[in-house]
């Protein structure tokens, strides 16, 4: 071979070597695009394993709710009909609700999938992961009907959070949107210096909730108007951050349980729910009409005739304007103040120390006249605003705001028994929060301390209706209706607090 072939045969094989080497890294590029194809995006193999171990975490918790469930039903109807202990009523529910209660509760303990918005609200149980909620409604024969999977929105673990479009706004208000009421502080940016209306399209119907100008979603609210809306004072002024309500629809429709309907409105109104032998529902009543005084029916109660309330005509058109107002999740506590047993006066533990707060866990606000608990509402939110317009307030609770979240609870919980639950435990008033009777959200309209209202007796001697539950008295229920003077001042009467919203679409 001469020099010449020698340095043709060199060049052909420079070029084969350099043609393959071109290929080969084709060949990688196409094979790395593969492998970062499954190890990212929605259908990545990682993404499907985690969303498989999801699935499994819930189908763990129905497992385990489907066992404590099984042996409390079995429990029950040896101590119902085999023992013989007397119980008739039907507690199916109830007792299926406790047993899930348990075992949602052990397995979020145990699988850090599943997470702490999983839980037991009355008749419904939710299963809820990162990627996946699952909803259970315990029916009457204490069967539990499981949805489908759907996509998580929002929550404390992430999910893939819920699209909020806002749709409109005005000085004083924000219009959003939603898909969820389950993460609004996210989706509509809470707190916000305005007014926010998030709308909700369910089964082709409009709900919506209005937020307050400085609140946020609680951690803890349920992400259903049927539920409770739960919200927090997060503005910042130390004397009321904290302080929370909880969201009353009205002329919303909502889902019913045990009801002749599985769906309804709840109109605002006042309501008479007789005695409890009678176990009726009259209603809604406006403020002229007379409601028979409970422990004495030959005295009636009207809501006009009072003048103590801020402005019960504003507050009725405002509230049906909003479709809902706030009423205080719980009785009203004190702080950095000591009440004097000889004068029944609460003073100031330094200056400037005492606190009124609507908050769990406090002292009772107990020992004050109907007109100091006026004052002490109404100053709480006293006709906040922005700008020169006032977008909310708050009051002492009147029978409108009473009787109307009784109905919510009955209606949304099934629980037509709540109206008429009484305390009388003895002993003396125990910390806000603390009995136990929470229905909504929403705690001891049944328990504790029978609370002050706006309400006027026509007893003139005794003209102050007070409401609900006592802890010394278990003939005083939810919804039962007793007179007291202007200048009591007792251990078992404390308060509670409305808010409401104004002007919501100056």
């Amino acid at each position: 071979m001469n020099k010449n072939e020698k340095l043709k045969k060199a060049k052909q094989n420079n070029g084969i070597t350099l043609i393959a080497l071109v290929i080969t890294i084709i060949v990688l590029l196409i094979l790395a695009g593969v492998t970062i194809a499954m190890l990212s995006g929605d259908n990545s193999a990682p993404q499907k394993a985690t969303e498989a171990a999801q699935k499994d975490a819930i189908a763990g918790a129905k497992d385990e709710i489907a066992m404590e469930v099984q042996e409390a039903l079995l429990n029950y109807y040896n101590n119902t009909y085999v023992e013989g202990d007397g119980t008739k009523e039907n507690r199916i529910q109830e007792v299926v609700s406790g047993a899930a209660s348990t075992a949602v509760s052990n397995a979020t303990s145990r699988n850090k999938q599943l997470l702490p918005e999983s839980g037991v609200d009355g008749n419904t149980i939710t299963l809820k992961t990162k990627s996946y909620t699952v909803t259970g409604t315990i029916e009457e024969n204490g069967g539990i009907t499981w949805s489908d999977y759907v996509a998580s929105t929002g929550g404390s673990g992430g999910g893939t959070g819920s699209i909020a479009e806002k749709t409109a706004e005005t000085e004083t208000t924000e219009t959003w949107s939603v898909e969820s009421f389950g993460n609004l502080n996210d989706d509509v940016h809470l707190p916000s210096e305005k007014n926010i209306i998030a709308q909700k399209e369910t089964e082709g119907e409009e709900q919506q909730v209005v937020i307050p100008a400085g609140f946020k979603q609680a951690t803890d609210s349920a992400d259903t108007l049927e539920g409770g809306i739960v919200i927090e004072d997060a503005s910042g002024d130390s004397t009321k951050q904290g302080n929370q309500f909880v969201w009353v629809p009205v002329n919303q429709k909502l889902a019913f349980k045990n009801q002749d309907t599985t769906s309804g409105i709840i109109q605002l109104g006042r309501y008479d729910f007789g005695d409890e032998d009678e176990h009726k529902l009259d209603g809604p009543k406006d403020g002229n009409e007379k409601i028979n005084i409970t422990s004495y029916s030959s005295y009636k109660a009207t809501e006009n005739s009072n003048s103590v309330a801020r402005n019960i005509g504003e507050f009725v058109e405002q509230t049906e304007g909003a479709k809902g107002y706030y009423i205080g999740r719980y009785e009203m506590g004190i702080e950095g103040a000591t009440v004097n047993e000889d004068t029944k006066q609460w003073t100031e533990e330094e200056p400037g120390s005492k606190k009124v707060v609507c908050q769990a866990g406090k002292t009772v606000y107990n020992y004050i006249t109907r007109d100091e608990a006026k004052e002490e509402s109404q100053n709480l939110y006293n006709e906040v605003k922005k700008g020169t317009e006032t977008i909310y307030t708050s009051d002492l609770i009147n029978s409108y705001a009473w009787d109307t979240a009784v109905v919510y609870i009955m209606k949304t919980t099934g629980d037509n028994d709540y109206a008429y639950q009484s305390d009388g435990e003895g002993g003396s008033a125990i910390a806000t929060g603390e009995k136990g009777d929470e229905k909504c959200k929403i705690h001891d309209m049944a328990s504790n301390v029978v609370e002050k209202t706006t309400e006027y007796s026509g007893y003139t001697k005794y003209p102050c209706v007070d409401r609900g539950g006592d802890y010394g008295n278990s003939s005083e229920y939810t919804s039962y209706r007793s007179f007291t003077s202007t200048s009591f001042s007792y251990p078992n009467i404390g308060f509670r607090p409305i808010l409401y919203i104004v002007g919501l679409n100056a």
